[in-house]
């Protein structure tokens, strides 16, 4: 170094010694001789609350903005920590208190939060400010809430968070505090053995729902191309409009119905918060343009919910409605056109084989049993007894009744047809009672073939 240039170096070292404390408090960074006298000017505290705002577990650590001081802190907060329990998809709330036995002077800056399975959502922007007598001090403290909803049951662990607070200093300078809030524990789990995990349903602590009616025909019966709006909003305390299930959608999706064609609008999903309470809310709504006529109901929607207040399951339930539709002529002849066309082609397919059987027995003898048919309807009884006989005779060669078998039954009603003493049944189940004959599948000769020659129609 040259030595002229020593002065100089010396000049310069004494100013930068001077404005260092200077320029530090400027910036916000406190010299380390006042960060023992700023130890315990900031705490932040940290605990969970559930949907309720009753404790259900509680974290509290004092905090100053150096780093050594931090990590003690934190160590000795693992330690006492208690893992509270709550239900899969409840609100938690994480409550995060900065105070200062001065003021605060800037914005408090919370770091993010990224937990797997639990959605963390800051719903209030704005903090709430106090002050509380301690130990004859006034603290200034501002409360955060940060609300978590675990998806899954399991085990889960909120890492420590960073807080960044502004306070004014004893000496008036403004003061940045780097604070970290102690490492949280909770579980969560089904609240009830009716619950599954692909079922729909939510916890609150209130759920309400409404649906409303609206149909395109102000007056008289609804009509075939008409159609009917159905609106149905879920609103809950403490839950997250994403959370709420669907009603309609999932109650459609299981029934099915070709009476209508429906058509569903874009949910309206809404959250907000008004002095710590949270609320949210979810609208369905589906036209159905109608296609048949007829009665239509829309069935009853139902939906189960945890009650976190009562930690109770509940039932949800909205009522279906009947509509009567009325057909138009081309929605009567779209439904009914089928079965129309299939009769009338049964009907014609008839008539043509009525034809074709008169046309064919002109020049044929007439059936056999359409003879004993007729007779039977005039109460012929001698007819329809030749024609038995002659069904015995060509059936099985024989010429006696009795001989044909020897059962109690049939002796009896050959007997009583010789009497003449038979009924319209008794020569029903005679005729029915007679059959061919045959010997390994082959039909026996008839016997006096001679007498099928007769002139059915010149002997009846």
């Amino acid at each position: 170094m040259n030595p002229t240039n020593k002065p100089k170096w010396i000049l310069l070292s004494l100013i930068l010694l001077f404005l260092q404390p200077v320029m530090a408090a400027e910036s916000g960074i406190t010299p380390k001789s006042d960060q023992a006298e700023m130890k315990n000017l900031v705490s932040v505290n940290a605990w969970l609350e559930g949907a309720d705002k009753n404790a259900k577990a509680t974290q509290s650590t004092k905090h100053s903005n150096t780093a050594s001081d931090g990590e003690t802190s934190d160590q000795k907060a693992a330690l006492d920590q208690k893992e509270a329990v709550y239900a899969v998809s409840e609100q938690i709330i994480m409550v995060v208190e900065v105070s200062t036995p001065r003021w605060l002077t800037g914005g408090t800056r919370i770091g993010n939060i990224e937990i797997p399975n639990v959605i963390v959502k800051q719903r209030n922007p704005l903090a709430t400010n106090y002050t509380q007598r301690r130990d004859g001090q006034t603290w200034s403290i501002q409360r955060w809430e940060i609300t978590l909803y675990p998806q899954v049951s399991g085990q889960f662990h909120i890492p420590p968070t960073s807080v960044t607070a502004q306070v004014s200093a004893p000496n008036g300078q403004n003061v940045q505090a780097n604070l970290t809030t102690p490492p949280l524990a909770f579980k969560a789990s089904l609240p009830s053995g009716l619950l599954s995990g692909g079922q729909g349903w939510v916890a609150a602590s209130a759920l309400t729902a409404t649906e409303q009616w609206q149909v395109s025909r102000d007056q008289g019966e609804l009509k075939v191309g008409d159609s009917i709006t159905r609106s149905v909003t879920l609103t809950g305390t403490d839950t997250l409009s994403v959370l709420l299930p669907p009603l309609l959608a999932a109650t459609e999706n299981h029934e099915p119905s070709d009476s209508y064609h429906r058509y569903p609008q874009p949910n309206a999903l809404a959250d907000s918060q008004s002095r710590g309470n949270y609320q949210s809310s979810r609208t369905e709504e589906v036209v159905y343009v109608l296609q048949k006529g007829g009665d239509l109901y829309f069935p009853n929607l139902k939906l189960q919910w945890w009650n976190t207040k009562t930690q109770q399951l509940e039932t949800l339930t909205l009522e279906g409605r009947h509509f009567t539709v009325k057909h138009t002529v081309g929605s009567w002849l779209s439904l009914y056109g089928p079965v129309l066309f299939t009769v009338l082609a049964l009907l014609v397919t008839s008539y043509i084989l009525m034809r074709m059987l008169v046309r064919y027995y002109r020049t044929r003898p007439t059936p056999q049993w359409l003879v004993f048919s007729r007779a039977l309807k005039t109460k012929s009884w001698a007819t329809a007894r030749v024609l038995v006989y002659r069904k015995l005779r060509g059936q099985t060669q024989q010429l006696e009744l009795h001989q044909y078998q020897a059962s109690s039954s049939w002796q009896s009603l050959s007997q009583r047809l010789q009497q003449a003493k038979l009924s319209r049944a008794g020569f029903i189940r005679v005729w029915l009672k007679i059959k061919k004959v045959t010997i390994k599948g082959c039909s026996l000769p008839k016997a006096l073939p001679a007498l099928e020659t007769i002139n059915t129609k010149n002997e009846l």
